[in-house]
Parts: structure tokens; sequence; C-alpha cells
């Protein structure tokens, strides 16, 4: 007992000392005085008690005061609310590890997708990867307590397609979906943290964002539309209207046939010429139109010396006209007019076998000059190239003038429509006047029809009289286009004067000229 009194009084002492020793050591670091450590060795027999004045202890500092102090804003924490704690919690979702095979295998992106295939734009929504929702189904949808279909006739047919096979993969895909969530419901149900009526109600509406394109190459590219307000309107590009138009038509042809003097069946080697040469300028400006024509029409064929032991050559057909025509727009498609026609042969013609001349160059011509009225008529049909040109010019006063500079005994005026010289004719002198001059009305039409691009049929009608004498001709071609430089034309021409002598041999006033042709030709 004696031992264990004196093991205790030992122990308080050494408690005593330590104690003492440590407060003496805080109270030298908070006056910031050092106090240095003696030589001599301090026991816990011989450690006299230390002393603290006033002065030392006003020089303790509160810590908490200090503290306070320099953090003025500084305060106490606060426990966290239900609410806060409920965000801050973390979704600490644990499969099993059942879930997690079925999860890995199905989810497999080398399984259900391409490797060459790329999700930029896409974004693959599973509800498997997203926040569990509570959705308050208690019992499965495929409970069924009563058989719907049981009354029902069944089909004894069953359908080329099964319904179940269409989208089997989908619906195996959805129907793990929901065993999934449902052995969380079951198993983890403090993973819910939220439910439907914590969805957003709002109704969230896209917007459309259009992507400024511009072409490569467009240097300037404008962000916003320009103000025009103080700019002068552009210079608009109006070409300069054509006033005068031209037309021009060419056509030569040539039938050239040899026989030689033992042909059994006989005949004549003989070459034919046939050509037209047609040129048109016209004006039209406002009510102010001008027509300008030059025809040449030549038709001749060589003679055999058996027929004509005189002339080599036979003129069939042979005009050079010119018309002019000036109108003054009068209203629709009226115009007011004065026309203008000349009209003479170029090549000197012979009678057969003998000198005789029959027409020649100014032997004879013709002026005639009209004041009236002329109806134009354009018209084009849903045919392609399908058109109609249509001119009748009606002149009630009209004058016309022929003559011929050759007044020859030699010369044939009386063909030509002159009148007989009165009294007697000395020998030697024509007994035919001429000159003549008539006074009466006329009417001109030319028409020109389009069937389509290759054929077109033009015609020419004229009518005068002097109320005493009618001079009239009919013109009608049909021209088959076989190329653009070739083609076959059908002519026929039919006139009737009453003022020309008649013949034994045709005793009619009535004068026809037909041609068939092939050759040549070319128009712009």
């Amino acid at each position: 007992m004696i031992m264990k009194g004196y093991s205790i009084s030992i122990l308080l002492g050494s408690l005593f000392v330590a104690h003492f020793t440590v407060n003496a050591q805080e109270s030298n670091i908070l006056t910031n005085e050092v106090i240095q450590p003696t030589s001599t060795q301090v026991t816990t027999d011989t450690i006299p008690p230390v002393e603290i004045d006033d002065a030392d202890l006003d020089k303790v500092i509160d810590l908490r005061s200090q503290f306070e102090k320099q953090n003025k804003t500084y305060t106490a924490p606060t426990a966290p609310s239900a609410s806060l704690l409920r965000f801050l919690k973390k979704d600490e979702l644990n499969v099993s590890d059942e879930a997690m095979y079925w999860a890995r295998l199905v989810r497999d992106a080398s399984t259900t997708f391409n490797e060459n295939m790329t999700f930029k734009d896409t974004i693959i929504v599973n509800p498997l990867f997203l926040p569990v929702i509570y959705r308050g189904e208690y019992l499965p949808k495929d409970l069924n307590f009563i058989d719907k279909d049981i009354f029902k006739t069944k089909k004894l047919i069953k359908p080329l397609i099964q319904t179940d096979t269409i989208f089997k993969e989908e619906l195996a895909e959805r129907k793990f979906e929901e065993q999934a969530h449902q052995y969380v419901e079951n198993n983890y149900p403090t993973y819910f943290r939220y439910s439907l009526r914590d969805l957003p109600k709002d109704v969230v509406k896209t917007k459309e964002i259009v992507k400024k394109t511009y072409e490569k190459d467009l240097a300037l590219k404008i962000e916003t539309e320009a103000d025009l307000n103080d700019v002068s309107g552009p210079n608009k590009f109006i070409p300069s209207r054509r006033y005068w138009t031209s037309g021009f038509e060419s056509t030569i042809q040539f039938a050239q046939n040899y026989i030689s003097k033992n042909w059994s069946n006989g005949g004549n080697s003989n070459l034919n010429m046939t050509t037209r040469q047609y040129f048109k300028y016209d004006y039209n400006k406002d009510k102010i139109r001008l027509t300008n024509e030059m025809e040449i029409k030549l038709n001749m064929n060589t003679l055999p010396s058996s027929i004509d032991t005189v002339h080599a050559y036979k003129v069939n057909d042979d005009v050079l006209r010119l018309h002019s025509n000036f109108g003054y727009k009068a209203f629709n498609k009226w115009y007011y007019t004065l026309d203008f026609t000349f009209k003479t042969q170029m090549i000197k013609n012979f009678a057969q076998n003998s000198e005789k001349i029959l027409a020649a160059f100014l032997s004879p011509m013709s002026i005639n000059i009209g004041l009236g009225m002329k109806y134009d008529l354009e018209k084009s049909f849903k045919e392609r190239h399908k058109k109609l040109k249509l001119s009748v010019n009606i002149a009630p006063v009209s004058y016309d003038f022929m003559y011929s500079t050759n007044k020859s005994n030699n010369m044939d005026l009386a063909r030509h429509g002159f009148k007989q010289k009165e009294g007697e004719v000395p020998e030697g002198e024509n007994l035919y006047n001429n000159v003549l001059n008539q006074i009466g009305s006329k009417v001109e039409a030319n028409m020109v029809f389009s069937f389509n691009r290759n054929v077109s049929w033009t015609s020419r009608f004229v009518y005068f009289t002097s109320y005493h004498r009618i001079n009239s001709e009919f013109e009608n071609t049909l021209n088959l286009q076989i190329s653009r430089f070739f083609s076959t034309r059908i002519n026929l021409q039919v006139r009737y004067d009453d003022g020309v002598a008649r013949t034994d041999d045709f005793k009619s006033y009535f004068q026809v000229n037909e041609l068939l042709s092939f050759g040549f030709n070319y128009k712009w």
C-alpha cells in the first residue's frame, strides 16, 4: 500500500510540472517574448513558480476578436435545408450485374451501327442513361384478366405479313427498357428524385437558324439591303429600233437536154434558164409605212435551127418591176396610200423566123400612179412557222401611162394594147401609137402564206380598168423548199387584157404562162 501511494504522488507531481511548463511557453508566445533556456538542468523537484503580472496579461490578444475584425463578412455556417440537399445530392444509381450484362449486350455500338457511320449532328436518347423519372404505373400494361377478342370471329387465313415481325427489334428494346425501369423501381426506390409532374409544361418552340451562304465567285458580300433613295436610277439599255427592214430572194434554175441527130424518136437539144431576183426595202415608223420592191424575172430557152433559122434563143417571160407604196395610218390596219409602179422588159425578143420585135427594154414601159387606201394584215397561227401576210391596196383614182421608145414599123405595138392611129399613115411608119394614157381605178393584192418552214404560197393580183379597157394579172407561186439552197417552184400566171388584138390561132383575151422548175433558191 505504501508503494502504491508513493507511485500516485509521483504521477501527480509530474502532471503538475508538465502543465506548468506548457502554460509558461504559451504565455511567452502570446507576449512575443522568447525565453532563453538556462544551462542549469531543471528537475521536477527544483522548478520555481512563474509569476505573471497584469502588464503581461494585457498583452494577451483575443484571437476571436481579431479574426472577426479582419473578416467582417464572415458568418457562422447554417445547416442546409431539405430542398438544397435535394439538388446537391448526387445520383448514385447502382445497377445489378444482370442488368449491366443485358445493357452491354444490347447497347453495344458495334452490333447496332456501322463503323463508318458518324453522329456529329445526331443525339441518341436512351431512357436508361437519363435521370430516372417516376411514372406512377403500378401494374404492367399487358395485364389482362379477360380476353377482349373472345367474341370476335377468328380469321382462318393468316395475313401475309405478321404485325409482330415488322417492329420486332424495336419492341424488344422498349420491353427491355421497361424491365430495367421496373427493376430500379422495385429495388431502389430512393433513386427516384423526379416524377412526371416535375417535368416542364412549357412548350419549347424551335428557332430556325438560317446560315448565310454566298457564291464562291462572288467577291462582294451584302449583309443588308441597299438604300437607293439617294441614288439615281440605273441606266437601262434600250436597243435602237430598226425602222428600215430588208429582204432578198434569189432563184436560178437550169434545164438542159441533149439529143443526138440519130435519136430514133427525134427531137432537138435545148437549154432552159429561169431566174428571179426579188429585193424588198421597207420603212415603218409611227404612222408612216413605206414599201419598196424590185423584181426581175427572166425565162428563156435555146432554139434549134430546125425551128428558128433566124434566132438562137426565145424569151418566154421577161419582167423588170419597180414598186413603191407610201402609207399614212388612218385607223386600225388601214392606211392612206400613194402607189407607184414601173414595169418594162430587159431583153429584146423576136417573133419566130422573123425580125419583128415583140418586146425590148423600155419598149414598152408602163407607169402607174394611184391614190387610195391600203389594208395590212400580219397573222401568226398556233402551229410553228405558220403565218399569213396580206396587203390590199385600193386606188379609186389611178393614172396609167404606157410608152414605147421603139416606134418603128418593125415593132409590134398592137400586142401591148396601143391604139391604132387615125387617118392615113405614111409608108414605113407604125400603124399604132407609141403612147397610151389611161385614167381609171386599180386594185392590187399581195399575199404570202407559209404553211410551215419549207412550204410557202405567194400570190399577187392586179386589176386595172379605165372603164373602157380591163387589164388584169393573177400570179401564183408555190415554193417547196428542199434544203437551204435548193427548192422546187410551181408558177402559174394568168393575164386578161381585152385591149390586145386577138389572133386567128388564139381568139381569147386570156394569157397563160405555167412553169415547173427545180434549182437554186436562197432568201433572207
